[in-house]
């Protein structure tokens, strides 16, 4: 038999590790006393190394302690890493130069200059490509659009290989078939096509997805394919817009010129006279070769009025259409030329293909080009 006494112990001993009465005991309706054995410091934060910590309230070596920023979830395509900000613009290192690195870069380029044998595999092959040119508009504006077409379909497959090398999966097939067919069907239908194509392409590369054909990520690798499809597809379409004109003819070979008097003199100024690195996004680009570039695509506008091409002859259009049409292009044409510059950086690579000698792929042959064909047919619009 219990005595008292003995319950007191047990009370006591199921107590007396945390201070508090046993569960089965009345509420006493006071505020439970910390135990005598417990110490008033306890070191369980301690032992955590980053535990909570007060900004305000010295640590023990007198200095306030460092608030850590939270570790950043990165979500990854292909090599590079993207931060899951979606506003922010930070440039990875590997997309910057030095200046040393750059001007480095521009003094081999000048070595290989303007007598080179690199030099003279450019201009041959430019001249056979203006040839094939004159050819097809000389025998129809079908055969014109059909060459259109396979140009078109080689940047555009450059380019999706390009993708797909660093780890990128868009819908090839689909986005090849707008880029080829935008075309054909801008000839068949006029500006209009260009809108239902883009509409089409956008229905089947999410039905792409949905049958279970692509891979995973079908949000950046549709965004990928429709990127392509623009960039090529519409732009380059709005060739056979100028085709349409009563004097098409002469508004494509004025777009060619145009792009070709950027691209020729912005290279050969720039071997020549290059010195001031423009941008780091295409370290071979100088100042000089800019300001070259403009100073032939100005150029290049007049001699359009000087030599009657296309509509530029007075009728409907003159000496100021066409200088004006110079300028606007001049300024647009950098844009096309360092916007595929910035997209093969982004890529890690060199050049888009090697299809052409001397040029590298049809995308780099063709980069002014695609920015000049949309500029060259809205400006006549205006001036209409």
């Amino acid at each position: 038999m219990n005595t008292p006494e003995d319950r007191d112990g047990e009370r006591e001993e199921q107590t007396g590790s945390h201070g508090l009465p046993h569960w089965t005991e009345p509420g006493t309706g006071q505020t439970p006393a910390a135990s005598r054995g417990q110490s008033e410091s306890s070191d369980t934060w301690s032992t955590l190394s980053d535990g909570p910590q007060w900004a305000d309230v010295p640590d023990a070596t007198g200095e306030s302690p460092i608030t850590q920023a939270p570790p950043r979830v990165d979500l990854t395509i292909g090599d590079d890493a993207k931060s899951e900000d979606f506003f922010s613009y930070d440039k990875t290192p590997d997309l910057a130069e030095t200046t040393e690195s750059i001007i480095s870069e521009g003094k081999k380029s000048r070595r290989s200059g303007v007598g080179s044998k690199e030099t003279i595999t450019r201009i041959f092959t430019g001249v056979i490509l203006a040839g094939i040119v004159i050819l097809c508009l000389a025998i129809s504006k079908l055969v014109t659009v059909i060459l259109i077409s396979v140009m078109l379909g080689i940047a555009a497959t450059e380019l999706f290989q390009s993708l797909f090398k660093v780890g990128w999966q868009p819908p090839t097939l689909v986005g090849l078939v707008a880029s080829i067919g935008m075309p054909l069907a801008t000839y068949w239908r006029g500006e209009g096509a260009i809108g239902l194509v883009l509409f089409l392409t956008v229905l089947t590369g999410a039905l792409w997805y949905l049958l279970g054909i692509g891979g995973t990520r079908p949000v950046p690798n549709l965004a990928a394919m429709m990127f392509g499809v623009v960039y090529i597809g519409v732009l380059g379409s709005h060739a056979v817009l100028l085709l349409d004109d009563p004097k098409g003819k002469g508004l494509f070979l004025a777009a060619i010129f145009l792009a070709a008097g950027y691209d020729i003199g912005g290279y050969f100024i720039g071997q020549a006279l290059g010195r001031s690195p423009l941008t780091e996004v295409s370290p071979n680009k100088t100042i000089e070769g800019l300001l070259g570039g403009t100073v032939a695509t100005i150029g290049v506008g007049v001699l359009l009025s000087v030599f009657n091409v296309g509509p530029f002859d007075g009728a409907p259009y003159g000496f100021s259409n066409a200088l004006l049409l110079g300028i606007v292009v001049a300024v647009i044409a950098p844009v096309g030329d360092l916007a595929e510059s910035l997209i093969k950086r982004d890529l890690k690579i060199k050049d888009m293909g090697t299809v052409l000698p001397g040029h590298g792929g049809v995308l780099d042959r063709c980069d002014t080009l695609l920015f000049v064909l949309p500029t060259v047919y809205y400006m006549v619009k205006i001036m209409a």
